[in-house]
């Protein structure tokens, strides 16, 4: 007669197992992330980050041909939080505080590596255009994404209807990547905590205008 088999063994049994592939890409991603942030762009050769992620070239180049590819896909990887945190921008009691908000999280050390490594990728990008075509439909899709949120701001009547939106959401990508190119030279200015000067500097400057008092 056959023993029953533990409950313990069955909970094992049908608790998915981890993907090996993802778990690799992961692997090499995060080591990515370490070589960028610490040697640059032309600085974090592909050895270097197959000694960071403790993996043979054939393996690494098994997943990413090139550094590349490694941007590309850590921008793609963070596209689900970019997603939820314009969605949660455009719900915002105030759209134009949330965009604040979450450029002050984007300054954090742990948060978004694409943030991080933003300039680097930028810089990079005008001279290499390669780089330039994989992150493209990134910009392209975020370009969208905050328009859709001026939008919502300018409902909430925080943006002159008179202006236009195209312009005004260049306007606010241009001091986005402003502050955190300073932070990182500069993390001795605390922007995160000027965050809130800057936010009423940019409220004033796209503010509906204000009516003009009638002399008595």
């Amino acid at each position: 007669m056959s023993r029953p088999i533990p409950e313990t063994a069955l909970r094992e049994a049908a608790a998915p197992r981890p993907d090996h592939r993802q778990e690799q890409r992961k692997r090499i991603l995060d080591a990515a992330k370490a070589c960028f942030g610490r040697d640059g762009f032309h600085g974090a050769s592909m050895q270097k980050i197959c000694a960071e992620a403790d993996m043979s070239p054939g393996a690494l180049y098994r997943y990413f041909p090139s550094k590349e590819s490694l941007i590309a896909a850590i921008v793609e990887s963070e596209r689900a939080e970019r997603l939820g945190m314009f969605d949660m921008i455009t719900r915002a009691p105030s759209v134009l505080g949330a965009l604040s908000s979450c450029l002050a999280l984007l300054l954090t050390e742990d948060h978004m590596a694409s943030a991080r490594l933003g300039p680097e990728i930028m810089a990079e990008a005008i001279r290499n255009a390669d780089l330039r075509k994989t992150i493209d439909a990134c910009e392209a899709e975020t370009g969208t994404l905050l328009a859709d949120a001026l939008a919502a701001a300018v409902k909430q009547g925080e943006i002159d209807p008179a202006l236009d939106i195209e312009s005004v959401a260049i306007v606010i990508q241009l001091i986005g990547d402003g502050v955190l190119l300073h932070h990182q030279l500069h993390p001795e200015w605390k922007l995160e905590e000027r965050m809130p000067a800057i936010e009423a500097m940019v409220r004033r400057m796209l503010a509906p205008a204000q009516p003009k008092a009638v002399p008595e």
